[in-house]
């Protein structure tokens, strides 16, 4: 994604926080943007597709931080997968996604419900896979209905806790506090044959979140725009490691746990930089790439 296209979903981001979506227009956000109106077409065709890269970028940004946070760690450390549901709410609040969903969620708008509920089964499929890391195979049949349960509890939990305007509950207390009523739930739902999400619900859901596959030439290739816009006034931390991931991908056999040890010190070299967002992008994808290629 390019920088004038960031500016873009930034500015919109802003206005659908202050003003809501419904109340936001196309020359709203080319006026906050300071661009054209041929530019702003250029990059999307909607205000509608203006949501669904802030939507992208957000989700960009916590898989990227979950997957930092997991690097030398154990995938069935219960400690670990607490820290990483409770990085969805810090981002969401961070980014203030209640105040800007408050008008969009009830929309009537076919486009935009599909794209949330999207990204709303691509979150209960991820804790469905962590669960399975926490507690093994034989919870395969019912992680995706325990994680469906997990997402009800706490967002119902810090809705109403934030609604009473009296609690101090933190998003943390919650995510752990949910994670205990799921190991509940998990041994009392372990060998009944009481399912509500069976394999076909839960292959129909999923078929609704679909991810396209990351290639290796594809991360090459936007590996190598990266490199190629970096200047003399970028840092050289940054500019070196850049171009050693990029020499490593060109490799026929790359070297899997090379490149991951070095993904860290790639992004912090890109914080507080124009390139950190497209940073964590590369970062991303090179991630879902390395895991497919350990399967």
């Amino acid at each position: 994604m390019n920088k004038r296209k960031r500016q873009i979903i930034h500015a919109a981001r802003e206005l659908f926080i202050k003003q809501g979506f419904a109340n936001t227009s196309i020359m709203d956000i080319i006026a906050a943007a300071n661009i054209s109106k041929g530019t702003f077409y250029n990059h999307f065709s909607s205000k509608n597709e203006c949501l669904i890269a802030i939507l992208e970028e957000a989700r960009e940004e916590l898989t990227h931080a979950r997957l930092e946070m997991a690097v030398n760690k154990a995938p069935s450390d219960i400690h670990l997968l607490k820290d990483q549901l409770s990085l969805l709410f810090h981002i969401s609040q961070k980014k203030s996604f209640s105040e800007m969903f408050s008008t969009t969620f009830d929309s009537s708008d076919g486009e935009i419900k599909e794209v949330i509920e999207k990204h709303m089964i691509m979150e209960i499929d991820w804790l469905s896979n962590r669960l399975i890391d926490v507690y093994g195979e034989k919870i395969r049949p019912i992680s995706f209905e325990c994680a469906v349960h997990a997402f009800a509890i706490m967002v119902f939990s810090l809705h109403f806790l934030t609604f009473s305007a009296q609690s101090t509950v933190s998003t943390d207390s919650i995510v752990k506090e949910t994670l205990d009523r799921i190991d509940a739930i998990i041994h009392r739902l372990m060998g009944s044959d009481n399912i509500l999400f069976t394999d076909e619900i839960v292959q129909k859901l999923k078929g609704k979140a679909f991810r396209t596959n990351i290639t290796k030439e594809c991360i090459t290739q936007q590996l190598e725009g990266f490199v190629q816009q970096l200047t003399n006034s970028d840092s050289k931390k940054c500019i070196e490691l850049a171009t050693y991931l990029l020499e490593e991908l060109k490799r026929p056999e790359e070297k899997i746990y090379v490149i991951e040890s070095i993904l860290i010190a790639f992004n912090n070299s890109c914080r507080n930089t124009p390139h950190r967002a497209e940073a964590i992008e590369i970062s991303n994808n090179l991630w879902s790439y390395l895991n497919s290629r350990k399967e």
